[in-house]
């Protein structure tokens, strides 16, 4: 990719205003938090690290977090401890997460050597870490390959998921236990939701990827971001809104404004948005909708809820951007959650232009690390010398991208204002 093309997206994220600053949600991050996201090539594809960016940015946001993508294609556990002075560390994070395994296994049968090796790495790894200043590494288990994709290689996609990934997930819980930081479980989600999904929709159904049963679809990096994001620790709550059909008062939760309630139509500014689901029928890998009713991610990181009470009718019809649905006074009272029910809402548009942002940088990120931190430049731009000067040149043109494209991201995030509708039935 040639750089002048990296400079054509940077000016294009350029195109967004900043937004105002946000408190912040109950999870591991503080404001002005740096998080690198650091694993090999699932990582390097870019996808549940912009999921995880995604939310932080937009679902429970804290201000002025910035987020680094520092997956690295072919890489173990040892690998990052190696290379992490001159790659993940010069970012000066204060939170990491750590992604490894599927290399470490070497896509083989359970071997003891390749077990200690892991174990080892990813010691030195949050060792490092802690060294370099960073307050809290979430070590995330190896995830999972496709039952029925994950051929060709030295072990079988059962031995593979069932014993030699399910070793290294379980001393990668072991080294977070003796390192006191958190441990974010992969597999085991993995495991259940393809199942799950493979139940219900036949083998064929892509979730770790068509093409080599390693490298996942959006579907199968959901599952991988909802594991990080639980283990950030994230409750879900986005909002609720509170609508009493009998006074027509309403009210909202922080993050969201009350703009007015008149008629049964409650109208709120937003700059708390559900998690929405952009990635449908044209995207290349598949629509990520399709493995919700197998992951639990609306209902444990993505209530944006509405209550009505004192509803006079057995039922009512909610009408929320394009489309309505009718749910009883019972259902009402308790509260729905408009994020699972409405898929294609209000926030819909500013949530995919967050996402579009946040895409950018992380490809730019991808290259950042895989080529200038990789050393692989004179490779790629043969016509620049090698030397310690040029490095060092394109190292602060890097970087200086990477700040214009942070800012772009945290710019996109404008509020939305929406309308909910509240029609009683008889």
């Amino acid at each position: 990719m040639a750089f002048s093309r990296l400079i054509s997206r940077a000016a294009l994220a350029l195109l967004f205003l900043i937004a105002p600053p946000v408190s912040p949600g109950a999870s591991v991050f503080k404001p002005g938090d740096v998080l690198t996201i650091c694993g090999d090539s699932i990582t390097a594809q870019g996808v549940y690290s912009v999921f995880v960016e995604d939310y932080i940015l937009m679902c429970q946001p804290v201000g002025g977090i910035r987020t680094i993508q520092c997956g690295w294609g072919g890489t173990t556990a040892s690998h990052l401890a190696d290379h992490m002075k001159e790659g993940a560390l010069t970012f000066s994070p204060t939170v990491a997460t750590v992604y490894y395994g599927m290399n470490d296994g070497e896509m083989s049968p359970p071997s003891p050597e390749n077990e200690a090796h892991y174990r080892e790495g990813l010691s030195k790894v949050i060792d490092n870490f802690q060294r370099g200043g960073t307050r809290t590494v979430i070590v995330g288990s190896p995830g999972a390959v496709d039952s029925f994709y994950f051929k060709g290689h030295n072990a079988t996609a059962e031995v593979y998921n069932h014993q030699t990934l399910q070793r290294l997930a379980d001393i990668a819980k072991q080294v977070a236990a003796a390192k006191g930081m958190p441990f974010a479980d992969l597999h085991t989600p993995m495991m259940e939701t393809m199942a799950k999904a493979k139940a219900a929709r036949g083998d064929k159904f892509a979730v770790f990827g068509e093409a080599d049963g390693i490298h996942a679809t959006p579907n199968g990096h959901l599952v991988m971001a909802y594991a990080f994001l639980k283990a950030m620790g994230f409750d879900g709550n986005i909002g609720t809104i509170t609508y009493d059909a009998g006074s027509g008062n309403a009210e909202a939760t922080e993050g969201h404004r009350l703009v007015s309630s008149k008629n049964g139509e409650v109208t709120i500014e937003s700059m708390r948005y559900p998690y929405c689901f952009t990635h449908g029928d044209n995207h290349p890998f598949g629509p990520t909708p399709s493995i919700l009713p197998y992951l639990s991610f609306n209902d444990e990181l993505n209530r944006y809820m509405l209550v009505v009470k004192n509803l006079k009718s057995a039922k009512a019809k909610i009408t929320w951007g394009k489309e309505s649905k009718e749910f009883t006074a019972a259902q009402l009272e308790k509260g729905i959650n408009l994020a699972a029910e409405f898929l294609d809402n209000p926030f819909a548009p500013a949530f995919a232009e967050v996402d579009k942002a946040v895409t950018a940088k992380c490809d730019f990120e991808v290259l950042e690390v895989t080529t200038y931190m990789g050393k692989t430049l004179p490779d790629i731009v043969p016509i620049l010398p090698a030397s310690t000067a040029s490095f060092k040149a394109l190292d602060a043109g890097f970087r200086e991208i990477n700040g214009e494209l942070q800012e772009a991201c945290a710019s996109a995030v404008k509020p939305v204002t929406h309308t909910i509708k509240i029609e009683p039935l008889n």
